[in-house]
């Protein structure tokens, strides 16, 4: 069984998804609690801004104990004791996969056609896979997302436009403030989030940038690409006043921009307007900030109205994805499928050459070494050519795996052997 659990923006508000977002650092942990509950090893965890999705094979449990037992230990490992189920999608096998598959290619994504996605994909199945948690099923799973992601992308017009959820919170900040080629900004976390948001407003025509990140040499790399000034991360609740735009986009668990630290911005600013981007999830900037006159703050369940523009612009583009992901889906089921066959082909293959083996065997106490020659080479021509005829035969009667009722049935025939 493939198995998918997961909760995104669709499903539940920011408030609740925060709740069940993971840390890079948490995965193994997590997984290790995962394997000694349930008995599930196997995994890729995705933990975005807008979805937490947790990818499993395994063949140990029914498809709804599976789930339910997954749905426990995340609650346990996050320390939730709320009813949050309702909140929970899942999807099994062929649902998993085109699932996976519309994630990779950014239809699943608040902006339909982002690009940041497919990149937050192959982070995730990298860093499961270096850590040994993924199997054959699982690798091949991931491999075919990214080509089905790549082929939507590059055979649709899908990523045109506003292509992810930092694009667009520049572009209703450039709405906001009229404009924002003559304003200040300072980023706060240059991790990836960061950097592309700091590059869609920086193509908006901004030349003042101030960049701070906990680790000083990160944010020293990201100022030299845009002619930037650094500030050192405990100190930049000193420098929110110099800025009329602050984006943060870092992994803190707790928020960093409290209304205190706004409040005093405002006085030294006497007041003028600011807008404040959160990209963090969970959220870096407390909800009372939002509360304050003079302040705008735009989080990443702030983008509807962008949103709705973008993916009705998109619709005939997402339909011709939908056919391509089709086919990726057809060629991943085929592949899976024939995986079930393979205990079956083993048992033919062998038995078949252990008869030929046992029945020679006897046979070459009563021939000459030429004669037994001659009846090696007939006996291999037999066991191949009916090997190859009962494994064409199993192929058409489960239809190459998919119809595998017959398989139990088929694998106790060659069991006398």
């Amino acid at each position: 069984m493939i198995g998918l659990i997961g909760i995104s923006y669709k499903t539940a508000p920011l408030e609740v998804r925060e709740n069940f977002s993971f840390s890079k650092e948490e995965i193994v942990p997590f997984s290790e609690m995962l394997q000694q509950e349930t008995e599930i090893s196997d995994l890729v965890l995705i933990s975005t801004c807008n979805r937490t999705e947790i990818y499993f094979s395994q063949d140990i449990h029914d498809n709804q104990t599976a789930f339910e037992l997954v749905y426990e230990v995340i609650k346990k490992f996050k320390n939730v004791n709320d009813h949050c189920w309702h909140y929970f999608y899942h999807r099994s096998n062929a649902g998993a996969v085109r699932h996976l598959f519309e994630v990779s290619s950014g239809l699943d994504s608040l902006i339909i056609g982002e690009d940041q996605i497919i990149g937050q994909v192959k982070e995730a199945y990298l860093r499961c896979t270096e850590a040994a948690l993924t199997d054959a099923v699982l690798m091949r799973l991931f491999q075919k997302s990214f080509e089905a992601g790549k082929r939507v992308r590059s055979e649709t017009g899908i990523k045109l436009g506003i292509t992810s959820v930092s694009s667009a919170a520049v572009e209703m900040c450039a709405c906001l403030l009229n404009g924002v080629s003559d304003k200040s900004v300072l980023l706060v976390g240059a991790g990836e989030t960061g950097n592309l948001a700091l590059q869609n407003i920086v193509k908006k025509g901004v030349q003042k940038v101030t960049i701070t990140n906990r680790t000083a040499e990160k944010a020293e790399r990201t100022a030299s690409k845009y002619n930037a000034e650094t500030v050192p991360f405990e100190d930049f609740e000193d420098h929110l006043y110099e800025s009329d735009i602050v984006m943060i986009a870092t992994s803190a668990v707790k928020p960093l921009i409290t209304k205190e630290m706004v409040v005093q911005s405002l006085k030294l600013r006497n007041n003028q307007p600011q807008v404040y981007i959160d990209l963090s999830v969970p959220r870096n900037i407390e909800k009372e900030v939002a509360e304050l006159e003079h302040i705008n703050v735009l989080g990443v369940d702030d983008l509807q109205k962008i949103v709705e523009q973008t993916t009705e612009k998109k619709k005939e583009s997402a339909a011709k994805a939908e056919i391509i992901i089709d086919e990726v889906v057809a060629d991943y089921s085929e592949w899976l499928a024939s995986r079930s066959l393979r205990p079956a082909i083993n048992t033919i293959t062998t038995n078949l050459q252990a008869i030929n083996i046992e029945e020679l065997s006897t046979y070459r106490k009563l021939s000459t070494p030429e004669m037994q020659e001659i009846v090696d080479d007939y006996a291999k021509h037999l066991t191949q050519r009916y090997t190859r005829l009962l494994i064409k035969n199993l192929k058409d009667l489960t239809d190459n795996g998919k119809n595998i009722d017959s398989l139990k049935t088929i694998n106790d025939l060659f069991k006398f052997v």
